[in-house]
């Protein structure tokens, strides 16, 4: 298989983990993808330093994490310091983890189809444009404690359904 076949494999099944993991570092999404992006170009430049006895999500966080320091320091900002069996440990963690997270990420689409239109709306209002409460109903045209129960309702109906979809029984 050619080099940049077996990076394009790797990196289409490694890109999800990747996001998560930057994301739970950096909650401007703008900037997490801007810095996934960074790891992309990295991580195509010197493919041919990656160690494919190793997992390559395990490479690419470790790009990640570099580069997100690189943005604390210049933003002026302390990282949370971790010591490096932490970090090994937290990496491994992700690793194993990984593949389950990526199938509760698929369940959680297809829960997320069958939201009626408002509850989706919530949802999108809420999560990726970071409204507060206030905020979102007033663009639904209802309360804050209006809007409080729906997500409530809302996020258990996606826990059961992604349950459901997994097969938990939780």
């Amino acid at each position: 298989m050619t080099d940049k076949k077996n990076f394009t494999e790797l990196w289409l099944d490694a890109q999800h983990a990747l996001g998560g993991f930057v994301c739970v570092h950096v909650s401007d999404q703008s900037l997490a993808d801007d810095i996934i992006q960074e790891v992309a170009k990295q991580a195509t430049t010197h493919f041919d330093q990656y160690d494919h006895s190793r997992p390559f999500i395990a490479w690419l966080i470790g790009i990640a994490r570099q580069r997100i320091a690189e943005v604390y320091r210049m933003q002026g900002r302390r990282p949370i310091v971790f010591s490096s069996d932490i970090l090994e440990s937290l990496t491994d963690a992700y690793v194993e983890l990984e593949p389950e997270v990526d199938e509760r990420l698929d369940a959680l689409r297809v829960c997320m189809d069958k939201l009626n239109d408002r509850h989706r709306r919530v949802i999108d209002l809420r999560y990726a444009r970071q409204l507060s409460q206030d905020q979102i109903a007033a663009q639904v045209g209802t309360n804050g404690r209006a809007v409080n129960a729906m997500l409530f309702r809302i996020r258990t109906a996606l826990r059961e359904c992604v349950n459901k979809q997994m097969g938990d029984t939780q």
